[in-house]
């Protein structure tokens, strides 16, 4: 078999040269290509014909809900009632420290702001821990933290390691805990 095509190949090489059997082998390439091409904008129009099908398909009018308006006063007060009142700041300050205890990470000092804006409905409190820690540790209470409180956010995180060797960093962390006002009035 081998010496049958080796001698078809001879064959073509002597009768065509060279270019003709390249240009031949490329013309066959062409021809399979269009034909992929064929069959695929085939399949192409296909999917249209159903994603037009399925676009097309009414709702039934009972599963059609009218849109409500709600207030955005109402909205505005929904939205607020779900942040706690700021009366909670000391169990969830209570927590953080919980946290750090649990990743044996010690908390010597913290430096409290507190943002209150008269005409806001929210209050924030923003705390700023110094940390001596390892990296994974540090990762872990920033997490917990977050995970516990869902009215908190991450706002800084900064870490300096004095060497390459060690193994302890130096970090900063503020989170701001977000409550809402004790005087705020629902409409």
């Amino acid at each position: 078999m081998r010496h049958t095509w080796l001698g078809i190949w001879h064959r073509m090489l002597r009768r065509v040269g060279p270019l003709g059997l390249a240009a031949g082998i490329f013309t066959l390439g062409a021809v399979t290509l269009m034909a992929w091409a064929i069959e695929l904008k085939t399949q192409r129009a296909a999917l249209n014909q159903q994603l037009q099908a399925q676009a097309t398909k009414a709702t039934p009018p009972d599963l059609v809900m009218p849109a409500s308006r709600v207030p955005v006063g109402q909205q505005i007060d929904e939205f607020v009632a779900t942040f706690p009142p700021l009366s909670q700041n000391p169990a969830d300050l209570g927590d953080v420290f919980q946290s750090a205890e649990h990743r044996q990470i010690q908390l010597f000092r913290g430096d409290y702001q507190f943002k209150n804006d008269a005409n806001a409905a929210l209050v924030v409190l923003t705390a700023t821990f110094p940390l001596h820690a390892a990296y994974g540790p540090t990762k872990e209470f920033a997490a917990d933290v977050l995970r516990a409180l869902p009215h908190a956010s991450m706002d800084e995180l900064r870490m300096t390691r004095n060497a390459a060797d060690v193994g302890e960093l130096e970090s900063s962390i503020r989170f701001s805990f977000v409550y809402r006002r004790p005087s705020y009035e629902r409409h």
